[in-house]
C-alpha cells in the first residue's frame, strides 16, 4: 500500500510541476512587460468611453496560440503588446478578441514590442492606418476611374468618388479586410472579383483572383493599358 502511495505522490508532484511550468510560460512573460511582447496582425480597433476593443491574429506563417496581452495607459495613449506561443498557447487559436478597460480619454492606440511601436488607431481618423490594414489593395495608374468594387461569395464593397471627380492616379485603394477573415475561416484561399468602372458606371476592366490569409496583404495594379494585374510592390 505504501508503494502505491509513493507512486501516487510522485505522479502528483509531476503533475503539479508540469502545471506550474505551463502557468509560468502562459502568464509569467507579463513580468517582462513590453520587452516580452511581439507584433500582431490587427483587424479592428474600437474605442469607447471606458474600453478599447481589439481583434486580430498571429501574423506568422507557423500557427501559434494567443497567450494574452499586456497594456499600459499613459498620457492619453494606450500601449498594447501581445504574446503568442506554439507550446503555451496550445488550447487557443491564433486569433484574439480582447476588451481592455481604460480610465481616461484615449487619443492613440499603439502596438508596442521590444523592437518598435506602431500606431493602429487615433482619434482624428477613428480608423486603423491604411498601411496597417490587411486585405486587398488596388493601385490605379489611370485617372479615369470613378468606381472600384470587389466581390466574393456574394459579398464585397465599392469605393467611389462622390464629388463627380475621378479617383486620383497613383493612389492605393484599400477594399476591406472582410476577405482576410473569410479566408481565415475557410482555411483556404478565397476567390474574388475586382471590377473597374468609369464615370457612367461602364465596366472598363474586370479580373478574378484568389486571396490567401497567409500573405496578409495583396496588391493589385490597374495599368495604363487597362489590365488588372498582381503587383509585388508594397505600400
Amino acid at each position: 500500500m505504501s508503494t502505491i502511495k509513493r507512486i501516487l505522490r510522485g505522479l502528483l508532484v509531476i503533475v503539479v510541476f508540469v502545471l506550474a511550468i505551463f502557468y509560468i510560460g502562459r502568464y509569467g512573460w507579463k513580468l517582462g512587460g513590453f520587452r516580452a511582447c511581439e507584433s500582431a496582425g490587427i483587424t479592428s480597433v474600437e474605442v469607447s468611453g471606458n474600453a478599447v476593443h481589439i481583434t486580430g491574429f498571429y501574423p506568422g506563417s507557423f500557427p501559434e496560440g494567443f497567450c494574452g496581452y499586456y497594456s499600459e495607459e499613459r498620457d492619453g495613449k494606450l500601449y498594447v503588446g501581445f504574446q503568442f506561443s506554439a507550446v503555451f498557447g496550445i488550447f487557443e487559436t491564433r486569433d484574439f478578441d480582447i476588451t481592455i478597460p481604460i480610465k481616461g480619454e484615449i487619443e492613440d492606440v499603439i502596438i508596442e514590442t521590444s523592437m518598435n511601436e506602431t500606431s493602429v488607431w487615433n482619434v482624428e481618423t477613428g480608423a486603423i492606418p491604411q498601411s496597417e490594414q490587411y486585405g486587398v489593395y488596388i493601385k490605379l495608374e489611370r485617372s479615369d476611374v470613378y468606381y472600384v468594387s470587389m466581390t466574393y461569395d456574394g459579398l464585397g464593397g465599392e469605393i467611389s468618388c462622390t464629388n463627380d471627380t475621378a479617383i486620383e492616379s497613383g493612389d492605393y485603394c484599400f477594399m476591406n479586410n472582410d476577405i482576410m477573415i473569410a479566408s481565415k475561416e475557410a482555411d483556404a484561399p478565397v476567390p474574388f472579383t475586382v471590377t473597374i468602372k468609369d464615370a457612367n458606371k461602364n465596366v472598363v476592366a474586370s479580373g478574378h483572383f484568389y486571396f490567401d490569409a497567409n500573405i496578409e496583404k495583396m496588391y493589385l495594379t490597374f495599368t495604363t493599358e487597362g489590365k488588372i494585374e498582381v503587383a509585388s510592390e508594397d505600400l
